[in-house]
């Protein structure tokens, strides 16, 4: 079996789809794929397993001429290799792909669309539904399988009668839980003081690239608050700082950049969320949150605004906390709980260490494996 997978970049298929990949090398299959290189933005990630890589000029934006290249160039691929099945990711590579797949479609190629989180969600504005509503809806009738990682996905894909042959709900990309694991007292002092940090210091860490849908600035708000109760509060901010000017600014404006740590993109997330005391997230929407589930793996507990993907992860009061989107007050009392109730943090990690196991590695895989002898691919 030969299979070609699409992203509209290099990163989201080192980053997260690499483990199935090499599952279906061991199955024997030839495995290719089709994305715009970001190495440069983002290092360090193997994709040695690909068979073949082709270097196609897609862009995130649905306004970019690019985007005519990509479904040329991308089209071309398709013709002269005759894939059993195409795998597409991300909104734009998913839309130029089953566009390009047409013909192949009628000759028997399989087309898989995993949807990451559509761009219509409850509270999504109205532009977002008129833009890809329509778009994703027909599309799906020249789509033979569809993915989705979150419940509002997928009950919107069932309840607007989505006419992909089939329709999915797995449990994301997997998290391999042998590298994000819970460690021990003596090893997260130990990890605290490699990094630099105090062992009072509260730590607080929220692993995403700086942008609007991550919503930085309700963690600085929230971090404003709670530094008029201690000064112990450390806001640690892993990620690509490629648009992080905007944010640092408001930081320092409302006073509390002293206790933000800007730490870039980085390889050792296991070892920064391993130190840190909770895990944060301020998004306005996801698709199935690979950082709240390395949370999980590790046990930190998490406090998370409400939103799709968040709150598939966190059920409030269970493992975690769900606050309302921008209301750093709500998050700023849930977080005082927390750091004045060690007892309520050791609850909560017994219970992400047994949630986390649905969303293993090797559970997904197995997910992702009946879907593919349901399609007749292995």
């Amino acid at each position: 079996m030969k299979v070609l997978f699409v992203a509209t970049v290099r990163s989201h298929i080192g980053q997260f789809h690499m483990p199935f990949i090499e599952e279906l090398k061991k199955r024997g299959c030839e495995v290719h794929a089709a994305y715009k290189d970001n190495s440069a933005d983002k290092q360090g990630l193997d994709t040695s397993a690909l068979d073949k890589v082709f270097e196609v000029p897609f862009s995130r934006s649905p306004y970019s001429s690019s985007n005519i290249k990509a479904y040329k160039a991308l089209k071309k691929i398709i013709n002269e290799n005759n894939y059993d099945a195409i795998h597409c990711h991300t909104p734009m590579g998913a839309v130029v792909t089953r566009l390009a797949a047409k013909k192949a479609r009628k000759k028997g190629t399989k087309v898989i669309y995993t949807a990451h989180g559509f761009h219509f969600y409850n509270g999504a504005s109205k532009k977002n539904w008129l833009l890809f509503y329509p778009v994703e809806k027909y599309l799906a009738k020249y789509t033979d399988c569809l993915i989705t990682i979150n419940h509002e996905d997928y009950n919107l894909a069932k309840a607007k009668d989505f006419k992909a042959k089939k329709i999915y709900f797995i449990n994301g990309v997997g998290v391999d839980i042998s590298k994000f694991h819970s460690v021990s007292p003596e090893e997260k002092a130990e990890i605290r003081s490699e990094y630099g940090y105090k062992q009072d210091d509260f730590l607080m860490i929220y692993p995403a690239d700086f942008c609007e849908r991550k919503n930085q600035n309700m963690l600085f708000d929230t971090l404003k608050i709670l530094l008029q109760t201690s000064n112990n509060f450390q806001l640690l901010l892993p990620g690509l700082e490629e648009k992080a000017a905007p944010f640092i600014e408001y930081a320092k404006q409302i006073g509390v950049f002293d206790n933000v740590n800007i730490l870039g993109y980085r390889r050792d997330i296991d070892k920064l969320v391993a130190m840190s005391d909770i895990s944060l997230s301020s998004s306005r929407q996801e698709g199935l949150p690979i950082n709240l589930i390395e949370a999980m793996a590790i046990g930190n507990a998490i406090v998370a605004t409400d939103v799709r993907g968040n709150n598939d992860l966190v059920v409030d009061g269970k493992n975690g906390f769900l606050v309302p989107l921008n209301d750093s007050k709500s998050m700023a009392e849930c977080i005082i709980k927390l750091y004045s109730n060690p007892n309520l943090i050791d609850n909560f990690k017994k219970r992400n260490l047994e949630m986390v196991k649905d969303y293993s590695t090797g559970n997904v895989i197995s997910q992702m494996v009946d879907i593919y002898k349901s399609l007749g691919l292995v």
